[in-house]
């Protein structure tokens, strides 16, 4: 096997090979890269980790067909450094790839192409073209509250619902929920949600930078996502997302709202005498919002903010690392925040018609 390619055609598929590629598995095979030449003028490179696997055809000159492994991020970082436009590589004995680049010369080990696992094949399934801005921030918008506790491999992704119009994503860690729909024509229709877990959304994410648009499909047990020559196969959680309508209240009694910036500077104060087993108190009362904190072994914060609160007064605390997280997925200047009682869930949402919605378990104060 041998081949020419562009440098800048290389790295653009290495890149995201070697973030897929396991290195620390068991299996030596995962942490390479798969290099095979196909007629005259396209070079497969392939990564997988047995859940998420990357194909990529890239433009190349061929003189000599076969193909080979090698380690993905050596290899990469290897090309990244190397000098001159082009690289040259070629197969040598006992599966060695030999590199040339301007006047430098790299010999790196390798193995053979035969032992690679299969990947799926994005050939096999039909693709609809979606927004691929829109898809992005649905998964920012979520990947944030997915749980990563291994051992609630059901919470351990984003669940993904498709009318082939229109599409959902929830995701929840036990103490926070995160959901978003948005129109997304030209989306796979979907008889039932799919789970799809988080390394993959963040391998899909890297997919879509720079995107316009982008091919999106599921095929159980994957979801396929293809942008120009990169094609992307995310092995689905074959598990049973709880009933995340149940927990989102329907009809708090108390509604308030309140200026975003302000609440998540005032809360980034609090946070500071706050610990993971005490909590922010949030006190509404007619008029106003306190915002108190207390910790025995720093001290103490206590902050007013003006509100449109006119109900009884009522007093709830919350983890604020949560609540600062789910204010920085949202982009309106006023969020309302919907309670129902002390020890009820808070329901968030952005002023507007921004169709997203984040519920926070409270915490005892």
């Amino acid at each position: 096997m041998e081949f020419r390619i562009p440098k800048a055609e290389f790295v653009r598929g290495l890149r995201l090979a070697q973030s897929i590629a396991d290195r620390k598995s068991t299996m030596p095979m995962l942490a390479n890269v798969l290099l095979r030449t196909q007629g005259k003028d396209k070079l497969l490179v392939a990564a997988t980790d047995l859940n998420v696997s990357l194909t990529a055809e890239l433009k190349s000159t061929n003189t000599a067909e076969g193909g080979l492994t090698v380690n993905a991020k050596a290899l990469h970082d290897l090309v990244v450094s190397a000098p001159g436009d082009t690289l040259t590589l070629k197969r040598t004995d006992n599966h060695w790839a030999e590199i040339k680049s301007g006047k430098v010369n790299y010999r790196i080990v390798g193995m053979p192409d035969r032992d690679f696992p299969k990947v799926p094949d994005p050939r096999e399934v039909t693709f609809g073209e979606v927004d691929a801005s829109v898809l992005r921030e649905m998964i920012d918008r979520t990947l944030f509250s997915v749980c990563n506790d291994e051992t609630r491999f059901h919470l351990n992704g984003v669940l993904f619902e498709s009318s082939g119009s229109k599409a959902r994503m929830v995701s929840t860690d036990g103490h926070r929920l995160s959901k978003v729909e948005r129109p997304l024509p030209g989306g796979p229709q979907l008889s039932a949600g799919v789970i799809i877990p988080k390394k993959g959304l963040l391998e899909i994410k890297r997919v879509l930078e720079g995107a316009t648009t982008a091919k999106l499909a599921v095929k159980t047990p994957h979801v396929f996502l293809q942008n120009e020559e990169l094609s992307l196969a995310v092995k689905l959680i074959d598990a049973q997302f709880p009933p995340y309508e149940q927990v989102i209240p329907k009809d708090p009694k108390r509604s308030v709202v309140i200026d975003r910036a302000l609440l998540v500077e005032s809360l980034k104060r609090a946070q500071l005498m706050s610990s993971e087993t005490r909590g922010v108190k949030l006190s509404l009362a007619a008029g106003t919002l306190t915002i108190a904190s207390d910790n025995p072994d720093l001290g103490e914060v206590r902050e007013e903010i003006d509100s449109d609160y006119a109900g009884d007064a009522i007093a709830i605390g919350f983890n604020p690392k949560y609540v600062i997280e789910l204010l920085g997925q949202m982009t309106s200047d006023q969020v309302s925040l919907s309670l129902g009682g002390e020890l009820d869930p808070g329901l968030w949402r952005p002023l507007g018609a921004d169709d997203y919605v984040g519920v926070i378990m409270p915490m005892r104060i």
